[in-house]
């Protein structure tokens, strides 16, 4: 992503006075940010529901949610309104942070469609 940007711009900002530190916390980063939230939401997207990691390296402490949606089972069969809660607790957290970040995913997504 950072290679993407003009080298003008960072130039133009150590012309006005800015060092190295400056013109990349002010100029750079400000620019790149919707591309590095896309890429954050994406990979949380891909590794939230990673049940094969999550059932062969979690430990009694720290199981992840679709390990415990798959164990819903009893003796009385499956139990599918403890599923329902379970998924319901599990699609929560990505989807408030899909709506928090929408304006990113957005600008992330289509930061490279049109060149100009």
């Amino acid at each position: 992503m950072f290679r993407e940007l003009p080298i003008e711009l960072e130039e133009a900002a150590m012309v006005d006075g800015a060092n190295r530190l400056q013109s990349f916390l002010w100029v750079a980063l400000p620019l790149v940010v919707p591309g590095l939230v896309a890429t954050w939401i994406i990979c949380l997207a891909f590794s939230w529901n990673e049940f094969l990691f999550g059932l062969t390296l979690s430990t009694k402490k720290a199981i992840p949610m679709p390990v415990i949606i798959a164990g819903a089972e009893h003796t009385r069969g499956v139990q599918f309104w403890y599923v329902g809660v379970r998924v319901l607790l599990t699609m929560l957290p990505p989807t408030i942070l899909a709506l928090l970040a929408q304006r990113y995913i957005i600008r992330g997504l289509t930061l490279g469609a049109v060149k100009g």
